[in-house]
């Protein structure tokens, strides 16, 4: 052995320093092990702690974006036009939908950016996950029964039946404010369906987020032109809802497919 000054007054043998410097190498990677056992710990906790009520809430209040539409009737519209709604012109009916189209615009980005920050929802999408040749046809046939109902309601295709008595203004703020509309109903079914889900657990093949917007944007349209009570204006509704939710899940999920084929549905 040999002997130095200083602080390291004995030398190791080299066998020995091998075996030191193999015990510190396991000593580290039990270390990094356990760090990353640590944090795979933490973020199981993270996804545990977001609870089914939160995307329900969520669900719920893009519903309620919808009744902002009365506060924009009765209060900004009011004090800009100054004439109440029955009395409006065709152009001032056009100013109400750009109106409602920002409106909605900025309730649907910062539901999203929510979302994201705090849920990590909605995820990012698997784009080999394509639609298996059942999804597709259950697809079309919810798509045509869809395309029955606005036949009954306009006797026509509902883009036909628009275009009627507007110009080229009118019609794009027509359909500005559908389009947006679409999206919050798409929006809906996705928060809807991800609430009971989480709530069950598990991956349903029941449309949930369809009956939930049903329930919500479907039952409201018995009353929602201020009319009194029309039936089949709410069950027809209804019913786009429910084969809205069903396109979502064979669609398998797919944001924008789902966006595509509900407004599609909806508007054409």
């Amino acid at each position: 052995m040999q002997y130095k000054s200083g602080l390291n007054k004995i030398a190791m043998p080299q066998p020995w320093q091998a075996i030191a410097q193999r015990f510190c190498s396991i000593k580290i990677c039990r270390e990094v092990t356990e760090s990353v056992k640590l944090g795979f710990h933490k973020v199981k906790i993270m996804a545990r702690e977001v609870k089914w009520t939160k995307y329900l809430w969520l669900s719920l209040l893009l519903f309620g974006a919808f009744m902002l539409e009365y506060f924009s009737i009765f209060v900004i519209e009011f004090m800009i036009l100054h004439v109440d709604i029955w009395n409006y012109t065709a152009n001032q009916r056009s100013v109400h939908c750009m109106i409602m189209v920002f409106i909605w615009a900025v309730v649907i980005v910062m539901a999203l950016f929510f979302s994201q920050k705090y849920y990590h929802f909605p995820s990012r999408e698997n784009k080999e996950d394509h639609p298996s040749l059942k999804n597709w046809v259950i697809t079309f046939s919810c798509l045509i029964c869809c395309k029955i109902l606005t036949f009954i309601d306009w006797h026509t295709l509902k883009v036909f039946g628009e275009v009627q008595g507007k110009n080229a203004y009118q019609f794009c703020a027509q359909y500005l404010y559908y389009l947006f509309e679409v999206m919050l109903v798409t929006l809906i079914i996705m928060y809807g369906q991800k609430a009971i889900e989480t709530l069950l657990k598990k991956e349903s093949p029941i449309p949930f987020g369809g009956i939930i917007l049903a329930v919500t944007w479907g039952a409201f349209h018995f009353v929602s032109r201020g009319v009194g009570l029309e039936i089949w204006n709410g069950i027809s509704t209804m019913i786009f809802s429910v084969l809205s939710g069903v396109m979502y899940l064979r669609l398998n999920r797919k944001c924008l497919y789902s966006y595509l084929f509900i407004a599609v549905g909806y508007l054409l």
